[in-house]
């Protein structure tokens, strides 16, 4: 692995263990046993670091939106699919925990979420007009409708990170919780043929 990479996994590992305002430069080249200004070859300034881990993240979310119009829409796609998203968010859950800090200290951070939840957003109402298509979800009810389900994944998945370390739930366990709690979200939008699939994963 190159000194680069070396560095933003072990900025990642202290970021989600210790917070972003307890690591500084010199606690990420002290636990990598480097000089300052090795690291600093790399990056200047921590921000760098953190803007370098969201282009990661913003990746997975660019490849999962990619899967869109590859593969069959089916329900078990919307379980994996949104399942990969949650887990992302998780393996950088230092960016969600500290939600509002990090947006009010990083403006550069801020503009790039902004960006973010434009793409969940246009992947979300994408993926709900091929679900309907499919019959996996059923068609809305009335004006708008889908577009409120997003709006209530957007605060979801903002924050059920955050709520996970408040209430210093087990890491190991936290994914699955709250996905179930996500496809519950979903249930009264599926189709009885989806409705009937999901009763069925819960037996």
């Amino acid at each position: 692995m190159k000194t680069r990479d070396k560095i933003l996994q072990t900025a990642l590992n202290l970021f989600n263990k210790y917070g972003v305002p307890n690591v500084t430069l010199r606690r990420i080249a002290a636990e990598m046993f480097i000089s300052q200004g090795n690291l600093n070859y790399h990056f200047k300034h921590r921000e760098d670091i953190i803007e370098a881990l969201y282009y990661q993240l913003l990746e997975v979310f660019n490849a999962e939106k990619g899967k869109l119009d590859t593969e069959e829409m089916t329900f078990q796609f919307v379980m994996d699919s949104t399942r990969a998203g949650m887990e992302a968010l998780f393996k950088y859950r230092f960016l969600m925990i500290d939600f509002n800090q990090n947006m009010r200290e990083n403006p550069k951070l801020h503009a790039h979420f902004i960006q973010l939840e434009e793409i969940r957003k246009q992947t979300y109402l994408h993926s709900f007009n091929l679900a309907i298509d499919a019959g996996v979800m059923r068609a809305p009810a009335f004006k708008g409708e889908y577009e409120g389900l997003n709006e209530r994944i957007r605060v979801y998945s903002d924050y059920w990170i955050a709520s996970a370390a408040v209430y210093n739930e087990p890491e190991e366990t936290t994914v699955d919780k709250y996905h179930n709690l996500l496809v519950e979200m979903f249930f009264p939008y599926f189709t009885k043929e989806a409705q009937r699939e999901f009763l069925l994963k819960r037996l």
